[in-house]
């Protein structure tokens, strides 16, 4: 009797162990199922599992497991639609952490300041270089906010400017920790524009009030002093007057040329025409004019270029521009050279303009074209020019589609080239 109670009793402990090994070995592949974040499938019956008490457990686990699925997807969804945004705009974008180590840069970020490699775990000092930014983020530290400012950062030799804007984020991988949004948006043009517009206006200011004082001033002269002063003053003080107002006039003039080629870029007025007719009535016009100063005016054609779409009347401005401005600064020339030839690729017409008179410093050339530049100011204001000329025929050749550019050698001429886009009757 004792036997059978003792084998009893081995039985039924062999069971529970046996039973709590199983449970355990059932637990391990639980949380095994639980850390791989997918479903646990049953292999044992629900009647087992439900003697075991584990059905249950087992079935909220998978529950759960499938509503993190579910939300992971849908996370995963969302943060591909904000990656997709973030690298479609044009703006740089960073998230940042406390020490300014980038943990995000945007495909915009990553091309304007490292040539579109990656920058995430770099230092954002490394990278760019801009004390004023360094300043605003400071700044934005301190005060948690910080209004939209203009910061300048230098960038392979050149100076970029952005405005700039930050906010503070959470991270969704731990609530409780910030990081910061940094916003660059580029204003780079923009501000030249700025730059452009200011000098314009202090430009035409100066070039406007010259004229205007010595108008105003030997007009209030003969106005006050007329019968005090001689017939010989007065005919002098009035020309004066009269060259000024010309003076003037011409200047308003050309702004207003320059103004309507700026503004309206589409009023180009093409035909197709005959180039070397055009060359050939320029030389006429300013032949009488050269046979008293025993100068010449030659013309070179290529042949092979055949009539093609132009603005007649703004090319021809050009070349009077251009002869114009080699009588007013470059009268000493003996031969004044017009020349028209198809580029090699028969693509374009190339067109210069060349003199043999004093030439222009080499310093000059790059500004030649900017407005109210004067290779020399003194001798200009004397000869007249509006410092208008040439920037107004770099408008007008650009609107063609065309580039000009100047040579010129001190004491052997000046050559302006400008190139036309050529295309001939038969492929109208």
């Amino acid at each position: 009797m004792s036997l059978f109670l003792l084998g009893i009793i081995v039985f039924l402990i062999g069971g529970y162990f046996f039973r709590a090994r199983e449970s355990e070995k059932l637990v391990k592949e639980l949380i095994e199922a639980v850390d791989e974040k997918r479903r646990f499938l049953l292999k044992e019956s629900s009647a087992k599992m439900q003697t075991k008490n584990l059905e249950k457990l087992i079935l909220s686990v998978n529950t759960l497991i499938d509503d993190y699925g579910s939300d992971r997807l849908e996370t995963s969804g969302f943060s591909n639609q904000v990656e997709a945004t973030l690298s479609s705009i044009q703006e740089a974008v960073f998230v940042l952490n406390d020490d300014h180590i980038i943990e995000y840069a945007n495909e915009s970020a990553e091309r304007i300041f490292n040539f579109g490699r990656e920058m995430q775990s770099v230092r954002l000092e490394s990278m760019l270089r801009s004390t004023s930014l360094l300043e605003y983020l400071a700044k934005f530290k301190k005060n948690r906010s910080s209004p939209i400012e203009q910061v300048s950062i230098e960038l392979g030799g050149a100076t970029l400017w952005f405005e700039v804007s930050c906010s503070k984020i959470s991270r969704s991988n731990r609530a409780s920790s910030m990081a910061t949004l940094l916003v660059l948006h580029e204003i780079t043009r923009l501000k030249e524009l700025e730059v452009m517009r200011t000098d314009f206006i202090a430009n035409v200011s100066h070039e406007l009030r010259t004229p205007l004082t010595i108008i105003k001033g030997f007009s209030e002269t003969l106005v006050d002093d007329y019968d005090s002063l001689s017939e010989e003053a007065k005919k002098r003080f009035t020309k004066k007057i009269k060259n000024n107002a010309e003076r003037l006039h011409l200047l308003v003039e050309d702004l207003l040329t320059l103004s309507r080629l700026e503004s309206q870029p589409d009023q180009l007025d093409y035909s197709v025409q005959a180039f070397d007719q055009l060359l050939y009535d320029v030389q006429e016009s300013y032949t009488s004019r050269l046979i008293q100063t025993k100068q010449t005016i030659e013309v070179h054609f290529d042949s092979e270029i055949e009539p093609f779409a132009f603005d007649r009347h703004r090319i021809n401005q050009v070349f009077d521009n251009l002869i114009e401005n080699t009588f007013r600064y470059a009268s000493e020339f003996t031969v004044l050279r017009l020349s028209a030839d198809l580029s090699d690729d028969k693509s374009y017409i190339i067109c210069k303009v060349s003199d043999d008179g004093p030439g222009i410093p080499e310093k000059s050339l790059p500004h030649l074209f900017e407005r109210f530049y004067r290779v020399d100011k003194g001798r200009s204001a004397e000869k007249g020019g509006t410092g208008l000329g040439l920037s107004i025929l770099k408008h007008i050749i650009l609107l063609h589609g065309g580039v000009v550019r100047a040579e010129s050698t001190v004491g052997e001429g000046t050559t302006i080239v400008f190139s036309l886009p050529y295309s001939n009757s038969d492929e109208e």
